[in-house]
């Protein structure tokens, strides 16, 4: 009968593991992230890059997708000064923080 009991214990503890792995493994999912080029993005995104960069240089675009939410993020340097800059698909923007991390003021 003891086996049984410690049989059991192991079969309930590989189903809790397996739960919990398929749960981590659907976070990751629904996190995508792809270089795309700047003829690629949407006109109303690029206005927004465009504005932020104020004549800076806009560097690789990724474009991701976080909890079903496109998102633009791009590197772009003003002034010699790094900035990340994210914006929405419909173009609003998300952020624009230095490449310190401390956040800029939106415009």
């Amino acid at each position: 009968m003891n086996v049984r009991w410690i049989l059991a214990a192991f079969l309930s503890i590989g189903i809790v593991g397996a739960v919990t792995s398929a749960s981590a493994a659907d976070k990751h999912k629904d996190k995508q992230d792809v270089k795309i080029p700047m003829d690629q993005v949407p006109a109303a995104v690029k206005a927004t890059l465009e504005k932020e960069a104020k004549g800076g240089k806009i560097g690789d675009i990724d474009k991701e997708t976080e909890k079903g939410k496109v998102i633009y993020s791009a590197d772009v340097t003003i002034d010699g000064k790094a900035f990340e800059v994210k914006v929405a698909e419909d173009g609003s923007l998300i952020s624009k923080k230095a490449d310190d991390d401390k956040k800029e003021d939106k415009d």
